[in-house]
């Protein structure tokens, strides 16, 4: 067993798996998971010339590990379309070289996402390690990574950035950061779409359009200069803090299990409906 769990407890399942030439096994444990944490409370900005911006000026640069590994890929994938393929309508088998290329084009494949995977949980790790609250745009992912229409002009560039997209993993790596937010009780704030943090300005809340090639945002209005997606990130940040109190309504989304702080936040809808039908 390589290394060792973090938190440990009484062990329930265990599941072993075959992959890619290798045994793999699982268990479960019954527990009760916990994490240290700062209070410190951060924004995020996740995109694909930055993977994520965060609204302290940290930039996390994209890894690109599909795109190091994609010309191999492609070079396996063209040796593997001309060998013979199965066909099980005509009674075809495969060829052995055409199993032997399968192999290596899933090894390749697996190898980006475990690499992938190991680092969104780095990521995800050394962001809620020192930030109990968590603020981000909520995404429609599944929207953004669509295919392009057909008959569309643009159809590579739309299938080059769903691509980008993808290897960069937001969908996963923020439901990494909600369960690690989850083990120590903090708080993760979904920002709606319809703050615009990218066409905001966080120090003076000046609304202006930007185009995808304006990387700087330069306020007019207060001369105010930063990098884009950390002034979109700022601004998700200043969202946050401004629902104060109400951090546990619906703009938010609390993620304690801890019975004492379920109970306050209970309390604290009921006074707030009180406030408001009063």
């Amino acid at each position: 067993m390589r290394g060792k769990a973090r938190t440990w407890g009484t062990p329930t399942t265990c599941t072993i798996i075959w992959k890619q030439g290798k045994w793999y096994t699982s268990i479960t444990v019954n527990c009760e998971p916990k994490r240290e944490t700062g209070s410190g409370a951060v924004g995020l900005d996740f995109g694909t010339y930055h993977a994520i911006a965060c609204s302290d000026g940290t930039i996390i640069d994209n890894p690109k590990l599909l795109a190091n590994t994609q010309q191999k890929i492609e070079q396996t994938s063209k040796k593997l379309r001309r060998k013979r393929a199965p066909n099980f309508k005509k009674k075809i088998k495969a060829s052995k070289k055409w199993r032997k290329n399968r192999k290596q084009v899933s090894k390749l494949q697996n190898k980006v996402a475990n690499q992938r995977q190991d680092w969104q949980h780095k990521v995800a790790t050394q962001i809620v390690s020192s930030n109990s609250l968590v603020a981000t745009e909520k995404l429609n992912i599944k929207g953004m990574t669509r295919k392009a229409k057909k008959g569309s002009k643009r159809k590579h560039q739309k299938t080059g950035l769903n691509r980008s997209l993808l290897d960069v993993g937001i969908g996963n790596l923020i439901s990494l950061i909600k369960y690690k937010l989850n083990e120590c009780s903090g708080v993760f704030v979904d920002v709606p779409l319809k703050t615009a943090p990218s066409q905001t300005c966080p120090n003076c809340g000046n609304k202006k359009k930007k185009e995808l090639s304006q990387r700087v945002h330069n306020c007019e209005n207060c001369n105010f200069v930063a990098d884009r997606d950390v002034a979109a990130a700022m601004v998700m940040l200043n969202y946050a803090k401004g629902l104060g109190t109400s951090l546990s309504n619906a703009d938010a989304e609390p993620l304690s299990k801890n019975p004492q702080h379920c109970g306050g936040f209970r309390k604290l809808q009921q006074l707030k409906r009180q406030k408001l039908y009063d």
